[in-house]
């Protein structure tokens, strides 16, 4: 089906299986946008998830004060508005096409109405949602992290705390199945850049694998890494 494969990139859908992926792509809707065209405003009641194919998109937040209080650009196979395809919320922030850009479109009743026919995934995505959860408010007591690979060493060094089953030469064995999936839908990364980032650690002998899963962390080091004031670059 295409754009399945531009699915596979967004967090929220890291789980679905090869079949689901391709009953959502057939939701998707292709939509152009010219230079400085505005796809939505903060405060807008519009709950459409968007994926990048081609061109670039600037997201940014204002205060009460109209100052920018956040910015963001996303080009290809990158995505934004998963929150408000969720919720059904006000946007917390406007999205200005950088250049002539094309773009996926999924909307929210196409959404629940792929929910309805797919209730095994909705369950999937329960279980998804809680987990991010969970792990945001355990991120209470701790600066929100930027870097996509200091959200993901965050999640180690969290489920090593919580889920080490017992200590061996490579660090704390994990009493749970975790994958570059699983990091991508609790850390809201694409799975690229969960696959990346977790290659990286792996070259640096901070977390162990097996086969596809991750099966052992380096707590010590990584509890480091993170403390150290350039503890975003992995």
């Amino acid at each position: 089906m295409p754009y399945a494969h531009l699915l596979r990139n967004v967090s929220l859908f890291a789980q679905m299986n090869d079949a689901e992926l391709d009953a959502l792509a057939s939701e998707l809707l292709p939509q152009t946008f010219h230079k400085n065209q505005i796809l939505f405003q903060q405060g807008s009641t519009t709950n459409t998830l968007y994926i990048v194919k081609a061109g670039k998109v600037q997201i940014k937040a204002f205060g009460r004060n109209h100052e920018v209080t956040f910015t963001s650009i996303y080009g290809p196979d990158q995505y934004f508005g998963e929150f408000s395809l969720l919720d059904g919320l006000p946007r917390s922030a406007e999205a200005v096409a950088l250049t002539y850009s094309e773009l996926l479109t999924l909307t929210r009743p196409a959404f629940f109405r792929f929910l309805e026919h797919h209730p095994t995934f909705a369950l999937k995505l329960l279980v998804t949602v809680s987990r991010r959860m969970r792990f945001a408010e355990a991120a209470v007591d701790h600066p929100v992290p930027v870097a996509p690979e200091e959200k993901i060493a965050r999640i180690l060094l969290e489920m090593a705390e919580r889920y080490g089953a017992a200590r061996i030469d490579q660090g704390i064995r994990l009493g749970l199945r975790l994958s570059a999936d699983d990091l991508a839908s609790l850390s809201g990364v694409t799975r690229d850049t969960a696959n990346t980032i977790l290659a990286n650690l792996k070259a640096s002998g901070l977390v162990s694998l097996e086969r596809s899963h991750i099966v052992a962390v380096d707590l010590l080091r990584l509890r480091a890494m993170l403390a150290a004031p350039e503890a975003a670059a992995v």
